[in-house]
């Protein structure tokens, strides 16, 4: 007797549903046909926002150490004319894919415990030459960054002039050796 009575109302509650879609179906807009649904690869797959990280990669900082910025869990611990050194607790592999990402390198050596970026450019600032250095050390790594740039080539000058200003002869030998810089 309970089924009889839960079949009823399940029909009973299916007619409810029935006329109420029918009643709000008949707008004036009722003709318009209905949006297609989203292709099946947009539905599938949500996108991250914008500014979120992937799982395992560094978000990037605020610093920035000759247009190469540091990850944001790095700290500077100290920043000179020709290099800036940062400090955090890492891994040191991540670290190095972060910066592999952000660089083009003429070089770049692995090893256990250091990987070095040598002739490198920040993508985003290709005027500047850099050596990178990613050291592992105990619980932390420390990211190296040195500005390798040259300066510009004075103009007018001879060929011996710029030997002389370097303290050597045309030879390359030492023009005073009492004042070895």
């Amino acid at each position: 007797m309970k089924r009889g009575v839960l079949s009823r109302a399940a029909v009973a509650l299916a007619a409810v549903f029935a006329c109420a879609s029918a009643a709000l179906g008949c707008r004036s807009d009722a003709g318009a046909p209905a949006p297609p649904p989203p292709p099946p690869s947009e539905a599938a797959a949500p996108r991250p926002p914008v500014d979120q990280a992937l799982p395992g990669e560094l978000a990037e900082g605020v610093e920035q150490a000759f247009g190469l910025p540091i990850p944001r869990r790095m700290k500077v611990r100290a920043r000179f004319s020709d290099a800036v050194f940062a400090v955090g607790e890492i891994p040191a592999e991540r670290v190095a894919n972060y910066v592999r990402t952000r660089v083009l390198a003429g070089n770049v050596e692995t090893g256990p415990a250091k990987t070095i970026f040598s002739r490198a450019t920040v993508k985003s600032a290709p005027h500047r030459r850099i050596r990178i250095e990613v050291v592992s050390r105990a619980h932390v790594s420390e990211l190296v960054v040195r500005d390798e740039t040259r300066p510009p080539a004075e103009r007018g000058l001879s060929v011996e002039e710029r030997w002389r200003r370097n303290g050597l002869t045309p030879d390359g030998k030492v023009l005073d050796p009492t004042r070895l810089e």
